[in-house]
C-alpha cells in the first residue's frame, strides 16, 4: 500500500466527513444505549457513578492529549517527511502525561468525599489512559494522512466490544467498577488495533526530505511552545460544551436543568457532526493551502456554502419534527423540552461558521485567534446563560446560548475577514 496524497480533494474530504461522521453517531448512539441499560438493570445511583466515572475519564483524556492533535494534524500534512521522528516524540509526551493523570485521578479518587464504588471506578479510568495515550497518537498520524475510514473502522469495532463485554458483565452481576474495567480491556485493544492499522498503512513510511539521512527530531522546547494555544484552545473547546449545564445546576433549578439538558442532548448530535464535517476538512486544507493556495480557497468556499445549506435543511427538519420526536425519544421530559429545542437548534449555523473559522485559522497558523474566538464565546455563555434562566427558565437559557453561537459567528466573519481568508459571501 503506498502512501501518496489524494488527487482529488473533494472527494476525500467527503469520505473523511462521513467517516468521522459515522465513527461519532456510532459512539453517541452506543454510550446513550449503554446508559439505558444500566440505568434499567443497576438503578438511577449507578447511573450516576457511571457518569460521573465517564465525565472525569473524558476530562482527563483530553487533558492527557496536550493539544497535541490539533497541532500535529496541520503541520504533518504539510510535511509528510517528519512522521517519524513526530511519532516518537508525540508517543513519549503523551505517555508521560498519561502516566502522571492516571495518579491525579487515583489521588483524587482518594480525596473527595466519595463512595469506595466510585473510588474504585475512577482508578480504573485512570489505568485506561496510558492505553488511551497510544490510540490518540495514532489516531493523530491517521488523521494527518487523511485516513479517517481507520479512526471510524477501530472507533466501531471498540465499541461494538464495549456493548458486548458491558452487557456480559451486567448479567454476571458486576457493577460500575466491573464496566470500568471493561473501559480498560476495550482500550488496550484499542491501543493494538491503532498500531497495527498504523504499520499496515505505512503512514510513518513516508518519503524523506533526504534519503540518506534521518527525519530529525523537533526539540520539545519548541513543540511546547507551539502546542500552547492548541491545548487552550482543546480545553475551551470542552468547556464550551459543558459550562451551560454546568451554570444551570449551579442555580439549583433541577427542572430547569432537565428540560434544558434534554433538548440539548439532542442538539448536541447535530453540534459533533458539524465538528467532524471541519475536522475532515482540516488535514486537506492544511496541505493544500502550503501548495495549491487557489484549490485551498476553492475547497474552503464549497465547503461553507454546500455545508451550511445541509445545516439549515437539518434544522428546518428538526423544528418539523420536534414536537413528535422529541417525546419519542426523551418520554414525558421531551414533550416539555420543545419550545427550549426551537430556540436551541437555532444555534447550530451559527456554530458551523465558527467552527470553520476556528478550523481554518489554525490552518493559517494562527491558533490563537481560534483560541480568542471561542474564549469570545464562552464568556458569552457564561455571561447570558444565568441571566436569561433565572427571568425566563429553559427557554431563555436556550435564547442564551443561541445568542452566544451567533457572536462567535460574528466575531468569527470579522477574524476570518480580516486574515483574507475566504469567507461566506
Amino acid at each position: 500500500m503506498t502512501n501518496r496524497q489524494p488527487a482529488r480533494p473533494g472527494r476525500r474530504v467527503l469520505r473523511n466527513a462521513g467517516a468521522l461522521t459515522g465513527s461519532n453517531l456510532w459512539r453517541i448512539g452506543v454510550s446513550f444505549g449503554l446508559q439505558l441499560l444500566v440505568a434499567r438493570w443497576l438503578g438511577t445511583v449507578a447511573l450516576g457513578q457511571y457518569t460521573v466515572a465517564l465525565a472525569w475519564l473524558n476530562v482527563a483524556q483530553v487533558v492527557s492529549e496536550l493539544g497535541l492533535q490539533s497541532l500535529l494534524v496541520r503541520d504533518l500534512a504539510q510535511t509528510p517527511h517528519l512522521r517519524q521522528g513526530y511519532f516518537r516524540l508525540a508517543l513519549t509526551v503523551q505517555l508521560g502525561a498519561a502516566v502522571l493523570i492516571c495518579l491525579c485521578l487515583l489521588g483524587l479518587g482518594w480525596l473527595l468525599p466519595i463512595s469506595s464504588t466510585l473510588r474504585l471506578s475512577l482508578g480504573l479510568a485512570g489505568l485506561t489512559l496510558p492505553a488511551y495515550a497510544i490510540t490518540s497518537v495514532c489516531q493523530t498520524f491517521f488523521q494527518a494522512g487523511e485516513r479517517m475510514e481507520l479512526v471510524m473502522v477501530i472507533e466501531v469495532i471498540i465499541n461494538t466490544l464495549i456493548v458486548g463485554l458491558s452487557v456480559l458483565a451486567i448479567g454476571l452481576g458486576g457493577a460500575v467498577p466491573a464496566l470500568m474495567g471493561v473501559m480498560v480491556i476495550t482500550q488496550i485493544v484499542s491501543a493494538l488495533l491503532c498500531l497495527f492499522w498504523l504499520q499496515r498503512s505505512e503512514l510513518l513510511a513516508a518519503p524523506q526530505a533526504a534519503p540518506a539521512q534521518k527525519e530529525p527530531t523537533p526539540a520539545p522546547t519548541i513543540v511546547w511552545r507551539q502546542v500552547a494555544p492548541f491545548y487552550g484552545q482543546t480545553l475551551a473547546d470542552v468547556l464550551l460544551q459543558r459550562v451551560d449545564i454546568l451554570l444551570l445546576s449551579m442555580m439549583g433549578n433541577p427542572t430547569i436543568t432537565g428540560i434544558y439538558s434534554a433538548a440539548y442532548s439532542v442538539v448536541r448530535v447535530l453540534w459533533k457532526v458539524i465538528q467532524s464535517y471541519w475536522r475532515a476538512f482540516y488535514p486537506t486544507l492544511s496541505r493544500l493551502a502550503l501548495t495549491q493556495n487557489a484549490r485551498f480557497r476553492q475547497l474552503c468556499r464549497n465547503g461553507l456554502h454546500y455545508g451550511l445549506v445541509l445545516v439549515l435543511l437539518g434544522v428546518a427538519v428538526s423544528l418539523l419534527l420536534a414536537d413528535w420526536l422529541l417525546p419519542l425519544i426523551l418520554g414525558a421530559e421531551g414533550a416539555a423540552s420543545v419550545p427550549a429545542f426551537g430556540a436551541l437548534i437555532w444555534s447550530s449555523p451559527f456554530f458551523f461558521i465558527e467552527m470553520y473559522a476556528v478550523i481554518v485559522l489554525m490552518v493559517d497558523h494562527q491558533p490563537r485567534l481560534s483560541l480568542l474566538l471561542t474564549t469570545v464565546h464562552l464568556a458569552a455563555v457564561i455571561v447570558l446563560l444565568p441571566l436569561l434562566a433565572a427571568h425566563f427558565g429553559a427557554l431563555g437559557a436556550a435564547w442564551a446560548a443561541t445568542a452566544a453561537s451567533l457572536l462567535g459567528a460574528l466575531v468569527s466573519v470579522g477574524l476570518v475577514w480580516r486574515r483574507n481568508l475566504p469567507v461566506l459571501r
